[in-house]
């Protein structure tokens, strides 16, 4: 999945290495936080960007659908935006 200078494939090590290193530097030091951050932040992303969570599931190679929603992050706005959308003004009488 990582190639390294030379070419060759990078051990799980070396990754995790170079991640943690690059999160520290960007002020993300909660924990063992490593490699497996990149899957949810690829997953988010491509939700922000309204891919749906079928596309996503097969695009992280996810067999259940139920993982895939444990890796995407929905913002506090996305929910808002959410409610939002609802017409509270309308009777229930006149949905029956």
């Amino acid at each position: 999945f990582f190639v390294g200078n030379n070419g060759g494939n990078l051990d799980r090590i070396h990754v995790y290495g170079i991640v943690r290193r690059y999160l520290k530097l960007a002020g993300i030091d909660k924990g063992k936080r490593g490699p497996h951050i990149l899957r949810h932040t690829f997953c988010t992303r491509l939700h922000q960007k309204g891919v749906g969570p079928f596309t996503i599931k097969d695009l992280a190679g996810h067999k259940s659908l139920n993982t895939t929603m444990r890796y995407i992050k929905i913002e506090n706005k996305e929910q808002a935006e959410a409610v939002d959308r609802l017409e509270f003004g309308e009777a229930i009488a006149d949905t029956l």
